[in-house]
């Protein structure tokens, strides 16, 4: 034990006499700033007529310290069933302060996103440099049906999403993230967007992954408006398209600037679309962050029918939230795609009208709408009946509930009110999950809102009351034939499609469709599904011979949920 001297008593009474020192702790240092992250995207010349080129990209990655063994890089080898260039990529390599660092490749399959992993043979030390060449190439997709990704060349730029081709550090480490552009081998007058503004782009530290849900393009792109503004919506394509996409591009912005009131968003976020031509899935898309990308195609050239993909995918920009799986984000996507350009005088009822039949035509008619919700996620990509759920069941659901919330209410409130809250729990961090969805639903309903929501998630039918859609539109019904290939349509899926499980007496058995025939398709099967005239063409190949066989992809006719115009009703109360 340690024996401490007792102070002289004068000492003492000195110190208990003095006034007391109040002792300011130092400050700590200011933490490091994080690491940097830098990436240039360099695109050739691109080769028009072979629909080909690359874009060099180059990573640097400031203090990448790292043990052998560590991991160092990522990309998706599929993702969302479409391919990456992590098996067409060339010139992989990194160096750092001591020079080459050998890169171990390994997969996951098992992963949501079948990733690719790179990890380091030996220790890195330092800024870590990596090179490598991104091929582009317009073949259509060997998978079919998926969303529009990849990397693709158009008068003379090149487009596509940052998930299929930049390789991102490992790791949750955050990173302030710049982006560069070289457009040296590119045609005079070219310039660069993507979904973090015009060209070369500086990001707050946050982390990497954000530049695989980013759009980039660079090339000799046209622009909607002319005048680009760092804030609001602007659209940009390349080379020459079927229609005049500014009308079509004004009306998006008119739009968004309206939604963005309607969402009660203090200020006007960017949003970017691109325009590009999709040899699949024509008139489709696929919405990331603060940004679309809309594609056309033979069978979708007109820009009336575009109007409906633009409104619901400009929704997600406000809509997304963590609840998990695809009923919320589609489902209430597809609830609003025409209800919010009626209510801004954008389209007429008898738009509205139809947009809503053809959503209840194709989840009335679905032989698999009693799907589990659960079921959903793990056979998305292998039927398009199942595919279409979330958008259509999910549409329904949100229907039904605005419906009961109004009469609850006496009419004083309405989905409207619940969804806006969603959006503001998201934009200042406050929790926005299902949970906090089911406190909303409760509150609204009590028990019954709750209750409305598993019988959803548990595959029962959704069917809006008459008036739900409002007083302009009564509930009627229809016989309609349901959507029918005529075989097992996991025959589709994977990169060689051999039809199995043909069903005699089919419509693809009738037009001469065999079990061992090795098929390939340039359409959409969401589409078709949802069009009860749409004939479908599958290219055969049979004892070394391809040919062509078209039929109609329907089966027994039954009767489907439909709302018709009101008498009587001005068009004035039709937007509810």
């Amino acid at each position: 034990m340690r024996l401490i001297p007792a102070a002289p008593a004068a000492a003492l009474a000195a110190a208990l006499a003095a006034p007391a020192i109040a002792q300011t702790p130092a400050p700590p240092p200011p933490a490091p700033p994080p690491p940097l992250f830098e990436v240039t995207l360099k695109p050739s010349a691109m080769d028009q007529a072979a629909g080909k080129g690359f874009v060099d990209v180059t990573l640097k990655i400031a203090n990448a310290d790292a043990g052998a063994g560590a991991p160092l890089l990522t990309l998706p080898v599929v993702i969302a069933n479409t391919d990456t260039v992590a098996n067409t990529l060339t010139g992989l390599t990194a160096t750092d302060a001591n020079g080459s660092v050998p890169l171990v490749a390994r997969d996951d399959p098992a992963a949501i996103a079948y990733s690719r992993h790179w990890s380091a043979g030996r220790a890195v030390k330092g800024d870590l440099l990596v090179r490598y060449r991104a091929p582009v190439d317009n073949t259509p997709p060997a998978r079919g049906s998926g969303p529009p990704y990849s990397l693709r060349t158009e008068g003379g730029g090149v487009s596509g999403v940052g998930a299929t081709f930049i390789l991102t550090p490992e790791g949750a480490r955050p990173y302030r993230t710049v982006l560069r552009w070289d457009l040296s081998a590119l045609p005079g007058g070219s310039t660069a967007m993507s979904s973090f503004g015009e060209g070369d782009a500086e990001l707050p530290a946050g982390a990497p992954l954000r530049l695989l849900s980013a759009l980039y393009m660079a090339g000799p792109m046209r622009r909607s408006p002319a005048a680009v503004r760092p804030t609001g919506f602007s659209a940009a394509w390349l080379g020459d398209l079927p229609f005049d996409p500014n009308p079509l591009m004004t009306w998006a912005g008119n739009l968004h600037r309206w939604m963005s009131g309607f969402f009660k968003d203090p200020s006007e976020p960017p949003y970017r679309v691109i325009l590009r031509f999709n040899p699949i899935n024509a008139g489709g898309g696929a919405a990331l962050t603060n940004s679309f990308l809309l594609t056309w195609g033979e069978t979708a050239k007109d820009p009336e029918k575009l109007k409906g993909t633009l409104a619901h995918e400009m929704i997600h920009t406000w809509t997304a939230t963590g609840l998990g799986g695809q009923w919320y984000g589609e489902g209430i996507a597809v609830h609003y795609q025409a209800l919010l350009p009626l209510r801004a005088g954008m389209i007429a009822p008898s738009d509205f009208l139809d947009d809503v039949n053809d959503t209840a035509r194709r989840y009335y008619t679905n032989a698999l709408n009693d799907t589990p919700d659960r079921e959903v996620g793990p056979r998305f990509w292998e039927d398009t009946r199942i595919r279409t759920l979330p958008y259509d069941r999910g549409a329904m659901y949100f229907a039904v509930l605005d419906g009961r919330i109004r009469r609850a209410s006496g009419g004083k409130r309405s989905l409207d009110d619940l969804i806006v809250e969603m959006v503001r729990r998201k934009r200042v961090g406050e929790p926005a999950d299902e949970a906090a969805w089911l406190a909303l639903v409760t509150g609204e309903l009590g028990a019954a809102g709750p209750a409305l929501h598993a019988d959803m998630l548990a595959g029962r039918l959704m069917l809006p009351e008459s008036g739900d859609f409002g007083p302009c539109f009564a509930r009627t019904s229809g016989r309609f034939r349901r959507f029918d290939l005529g075989f097992e349509p996991k025959s589709l899926v994977g990169d060689v499609k051999t039809i199995r499980g043909l069903i005699a007496g089919s419509e693809a058995a009738r037009a001469g469709l065999r079990d061992g025939d090795v098929v390939t398709y340039s359409v959409a099967m969401d589409s078709v599904q949802g069009d009860q005239a749409r004939r479908l063409t599958l290219n055969v190949t049979r004892d070394g011979r391809t040919f062509p066989v078209t039929y109609l992809p329907r089966g027994e006719t039954v009767d489907a949920w439909q709302w018709q115009r009101v008498a009587g009703v001005p068009d004035s109360r039709c937007a509810y």
